[in-house]
């Protein structure tokens, strides 16, 4: 039977509850040994996924094999992925038991390639073509947690470099893969992650000063807002290599989005609380005594955010890998401004330099530092990581595991509109945001599987949804008012 529930507006002020999480950092463990001509991809993509600490993937290359190297009960068991000829950019997502490994192919007639395992690299799935053939580059893969497999690329033509997107789900992708960049213009390395329905990308545009900029979608990649008029970085002079990361803290009802890239050697942080509409001012997370690019960023549902990154001393070549280092900063309070560890130190120094490190998060409370170092002596590559645990009250564990699709229509609506769930909402609390990240109405206890929100004093304009119950997000959706 269909409720309706008047929307209930709250005046309170809002208090922010700070979780009081330790990071604790083990020491280094070698994963791999392999041949001097092994690659981490360098740009915005995950190398390495897993259900927990003790099951758990990694990915590298070299030009013509790609390898998938399975822990299993501490033991590291390499399998091979797809052998070819030059091969780039080597990336993976986790769905459920479902392991993706998507890649670029070719040179000038190239192509974004994919395919996925369910037993854990023993056997593999026929070649996906994720994109046409043409110059395409720099592809990154996101598994979203209601199945949906996300690609985004670079693809260049003779006018342009555009960046695009296309969604695997259900055996087959969408029939035409969306533009998302500026036309006329350069964009290069793409980032995506989803939550649900909710897809958020960010790329490289150039000429030079290069920018970054940001696009999202609300109903699984089908449609996109419209491009925005300024990038996200207007105060930096240059900026690229984008990397985003989503969290939601269930004490205050906020969500955060995270946008972390290098400009001029140092990198930048930015944060959303409206799902990319507008952000916050870039701060410098890094240590300024040193050159820094290529990070890695990811957080969790209790305020931690961790950032990965190459850095060099100033002076240094960008050539020579001997001078690189692992290095890592880190907030335990939503990674905000002042909030980052006060001085980023070095992970794995040695000889030979560390390089194309990466931050990966297996869980809530796990994640991984990883990078390869190049012993030029023995010509081989040693694959290293390095575990950051993080410890938090077992009361406020979060997991986001149980977003599942649910759809609002009409959508737009002038009165009324029906929220319509796959799953029975039981005492699940409905809460409403504007475009600025401010609640704007709430209502506690709702039950069923459709539920009507009546307009009530809400004025014409766009607004989030969101359901949660106790501290577990259900379903996020964007509507407008009119």
């Amino acid at each position: 039977m269909k409720k309706i529930f008047p929307l209930i507006f709250i005046f309170s002020f809002l208090f922010i509850h700070t979780i009081k999480s330790q990071v604790i950092i083990d020491s280094i463990s070698l994963v791999s040994t392999e041949r001097s001509n092994i690659l981490f991809s360098f740009n915005n993509t995950k190398l390495m996924a897993g259900k927990n600490v003790s099951d758990r993937y990694i990915v590298y290359y070299n030009s013509d094999t790609i390898f998938l190297n399975v822990q299993n009960a501490g033991i590291w068991t390499k399998k091979t992925v797809y052998i070819g000829a030059n091969l780039q950019s080597a990336t993976l997502a986790l769905n459920n038991d479902t392991i993706w490994v998507c890649w670029k192919e070719g040179i000038a007639n190239a192509t974004i390639k994919a395919r996925y395992t369910v037993n854990k690299g023993n056997t593999w799935n026929s070649i996906l073509a994720v994109s046409p053939i043409g110059k395409v580059s720099a592809p990154s893969i996101f598994a979203a947690s209601n199945g949906k497999i996300h690609f985004v690329w670079s693809k260049e033509s003779t006018t342009d470099t555009t960046i695009y997107h296309n969604v695997y789900s259900q055996g087959a992708f969408l029939p035409t893969p969306t533009a998302l960049s500026n036309l006329g213009k350069q964009g290069l390395w793409p980032s995506i992650i989803a939550i649900g329905d909710t897809i958020l990308c960010s790329w490289k545009e150039n000429p030079l000063p290069s920018k970054v900029w940001f696009r999202s979608s609300f109903d699984g990649g089908k449609h996109w807002n419209q491009l925005p008029n300024q990038p996200t970085t207007t105060l930096i002079a240059s900026t690229k290599d984008p990397n985003l990361s989503y969290s939601f803290d269930a004490n205050s009802k906020t969500h955060y989005l995270y946008l972390a890239y290098d400009g001029s050697n140092q990198i930048y942080l930015q944060r959303s609380t409206d799902f990319g509409n507008s952000w916050s001012n870039p701060s410098v997370i890094s240590n300024t005594n040193k050159l820094s690019q290529f990070a890695h960023l990811e957080s969790n549902n209790n305020g931690f955010v961790g950032i990965s990154y190459e850095q060099r001393p100033i002076g240094a070549s960008l050539f020579d890998d001997s001078k690189k280092d692992v290095w890592f900063t880190y907030s335990t309070n939503w990674g905000s401004v002042g909030s980052f560890s006060l001085d980023t130190l070095a992970y794995s120094n040695n000889r030979f330099g560390s390089i194309f490190s990466s931050f990966n998060k297996i869980d809530n409370n796990n994640f991984y530092l990883a990078w390869l170092t190049n012993d030029t002596i023995k010509q081989e590559i040693k694959v290293y990581e390095k575990h950051v645990r993080i410890t938090i009250p077992t009361a406020l564990a979060i997991t986001e595991n149980t977003i599942t699709n649910l759809k609002i229509y009409p959508n737009p609506f002038t009165n009324y509109a029906t929220i319509e769930s796959k799953q029975y909402l039981n005492k699940a609390d409905l809460i409403i945001y504007n475009m600025q990240g401010q609640k704007v109405a709430q209502t506690k206890n709702i039950s069923g599987y459709t539920i009507t929100i009546q307009r009530n004093r809400l004025p014409v304009g766009t607004y989030f949804k969101t359901i949660v119950k106790g501290k577990k997000i259900i379903g996020i959706n964007r509507f407008i008012i009119i």
